[in-house]
């Protein structure tokens, strides 16, 4: 049998938005597990993953070398030691160093000015929190809402955005921003309340840099669509038939089940 690895998106894919991953999923993906390795691609950073997939990654777990973190789009790579019991840091990249501090403070600057101008205007609509900016190394997170959101702050802010369309004007803005200042990054939309800005070609195809030991690679996001952080991955993997595009956690489970059966049936 071909050595393969599952990658999977971690929010809306295998949990739903920063929430923790459910025991049945966690038992599709044992019986997965079964017939190839595991990944988790997602642009968090390794904290999130950590927060919502914790059951997966205990010492004693089912996984164990049989699930590899690709946090950040991939720029980052955990991997099991087995000394350790632990999931360690294997490589990782740096957007500062990448792009420099110079184009990074322009691109911040900017977005200063656009998020105080979403508060302003959305003020009486909208409950605004903390943590608008995260840098995670190898990439920047903005979250207008703010990532300490709880749940009923963070669907207000989804339906608001869905009238509203706030995302999708403010992707724009910023791809032009990046143009106007040759700022070398990609904006993409992250979840469903952020944007993540990286340097170019370090969107989710940046993964296959870790798989050059996997025959088969297949991918299961759920931001595949324009303007998703999963698309590139998906498009490159998709000629091959090798990429599922879901909706939500239950849908994902349904995907796995068929590619057991792919799998079985090779």
């Amino acid at each position: 049998m071909k050595k393969s690895i599952c990658l999977f998106d971690m929010d809306g894919t295998l949990t739903e938005p920063r929430k923790n991953i459910q025991q049945n999923m966690l038992d599709k993906l044992i019986k997965l597990s079964n017939y190839t390795d595991i990944g988790i691609v997602t642009g968090s950073d390794m904290n999130y993953v950590k927060q919502q997939c914790k059951n997966m990654l205990t010492p004693s777990g089912e996984f164990g070398p049989k699930l590899k973190i690709f946090p950040c789009n991939g720029t980052k790579y955990y991997e099991f030691d087995s000394n350790t019991k632990q999931y360690i840091l294997l490589s990782s990249v740096n957007m500062l160093q990448e792009i420099n501090q110079v184009k990074y403070n322009k691109l911040i600057c900017f977005m200063l000015d656009a998020q105080k101008n979403i508060m302003t205007k959305f003020e009486t609509h909208l409950q605004f929190t903390g943590t608008f900016f995260q840098y995670r190394g190898s990439m920047l997170n903005w979250c207008p809402i703010g990532r300490e959101a709880n749940d009923e702050q963070r669907q207000m802010w989804v339906a608001c955005d869905e009238i509203n369309k706030i995302r999708e004007y403010w992707i724009n803005e910023l791809k032009d921003v990046i143009i106007n200042y040759k700022l070398d990054l990609t904006v993409a939309l992250g979840g469903s309340t952020s944007f993540d800005i990286y340097p170019n070609g370090w969107d989710k195809t940046y993964v296959t840099n870790h798989l050059s030991e996997y025959e088969d690679v297949i991918f299961v996001g759920d931001k595949c669509q324009e303007g998703g952080n999963d698309k590139a991955l998906y498009d490159l993997l998709k000629p091959k038939d090798c990429s599922y595009e879901t909706t939500n956690p239950d849908t994902t489970m349904k995907i796995i089940s068929q590619i057991i059966e792919d799998i079985k049936h090779r």
